[in-house]
């Protein structure tokens, strides 16, 4: 699954897997600390690999765990917390089917 660079994060670690003109299409992410509110342009879609937590997005507190997966809309604020350590894949597109 390598690509770019591992990178240290305020909540863990994240891997950039893919690009296009030069912004993340897909990313891997590792969750030890919860993570902040932030908000994107584009859809991000979630997989959960490992790990149990929640995705909180607009009014809803997503419980997730291994297999999991939700589609957060452009233009929410949302983040991740972790039970323990939260292994998941981010795809961002511009619409729900990518």
């Amino acid at each position: 699954m390598e690509s770019g660079p591992l990178r240290e994060t305020s909540f863990g670690r994240l891997r950039v897997l893919a690009e296009r003109e030069g912004e993340p299409i897909a990313e891997w992410l590792e969750f030890e600390r919860n993570g902040r509110a932030h908000q994107h342009d584009r859809w991000e879609h979630v997989r959960v690999l490992s790990g149990e937590g929640w995705i909180i997005f607009g009014a809803i507190r997503q419980p997730v765990g291994p297999g999991s997966a939700c589609s957060i809309p452009p233009h929410t604020s949302h983040w991740m917390e972790t039970e323990s350590r939260l292994e998941l894949v981010l795809l961002y597109g511009e619409s729900v089917s990518g």
